[in-house]
């Protein structure tokens, strides 16, 4: 963990602390420094998690959901929404979960220390990866959340501009596979114990007891439907999130052998970045 959030944590994650102040301490609070974003693509296997560990130690980590699992004594900030959704055991300090929901999401069992509203849609094209208007989600402007799709593009690159840093190294965003329903993801192995667990779920017909029965179990629940299109979307944006970023002075870095990202975003590795 991060020196800083050392210091800022127990701020942010008290419940009585508003979300205001919660972004006043977290503006410009990392100037200057290296985010390293975690995504749960396949790429992030590319380093084992030992390797990650010594990279990473005492580094600004922010996990989008279950690439804490990989690294789970790293994360500085855990970033979920309601969907492909799972219980988490936090290895030391925990770190600040940010938490986005929509109010017609299907129902989860983690609170956020920082809770956000990502309103619903009134239809594809107000997705952020067409209209491209970033600046209207700024968090210096709106704490409400747009409709990215995904964490990445709806809190984490905001989070680096809102907290000062000076470049983001990304590791495990690989967008996806086009022409595809199927999002691929480092941790899809399925256990026989946990395909038990998924049959017997299917039994229950309350989706607040059937995603209670598979949160206990540490099962991924609220799987979402992928639209193929969306793939070639967040491709195709991912350069202009690059010149977006370049403008508010932070440099954009990627880890991956096979992410569908702009070839215009350099392609390095952690190794050289810390």
């Amino acid at each position: 963990m991060h020196t800083t959030t050392e210091t800022l944590r127990p701020l942010l994650i008290d419940a009585g602390t508003s979300l205001e102040a919660k972004f006043e301490a977290l503006h410009g609070a990392y100037a200057g420094e290296t985010m390293f974003i975690l995504g749960c693509g396949p790429s992030l296997a590319e380093y084992t998690a030992d390797q990650l560990d010594q990279l990473l130690a005492g580094k600004l980590v922010v996990a989008l959901k279950q690439a804490l699992d990989y690294v789970p004594t790293q994360g500085d900030f855990l970033v979920l929404n309601s969907w492909n959704f799972r219980s988490y055991e936090f290895a030391r300090a925990r770190p600040v979960v940010i938490r986005e929901s929509g109010r017609n999401d299907p129902p989860v069992f983690l609170d956020g220390d920082i809770a956000l509203d990502i309103p619903r849609p009134s239809s594809r094209d107000d997705q952020l990866a067409l209209s491209r208007k970033f600046d209207d989600y700024m968090f210096s402007k709106t704490l409400n959340r747009p409709w990215g799709p995904g964490v990445l593009y709806e809190i984490g690159f905001y989070l680096a501009e809102h907290m000062g840093v000076s470049k983001v190294v990304t590791l495990g965003w690989d967008v996806g596979v086009r022409n595809s329903p199927q999002m691929p993801h480092f941790y899809d192995t399925t256990s026989p114990e946990v395909v038990r667990f998924i049959r017997q779920s299917r039994e229950i017909e309350d989706i607040g007891e059937r995603n209670r029965f598979l949160h206990d179990r540490g099962v991924v629940y609220n799987r979402p439907r992928i639209i193929p299109e969306e793939v070639d979307d967040c491709a195709s944006v991912s350069a202009d999130w690059q010149q977006w970023l370049n403008g508010k002075g932070i440099d954009l870095r990627l880890v991956s052998h096979q992410s569908l990202a702009a070839d215009t975003i350099p392609r390095t590795r952690i190794e050289n970045e810390i």
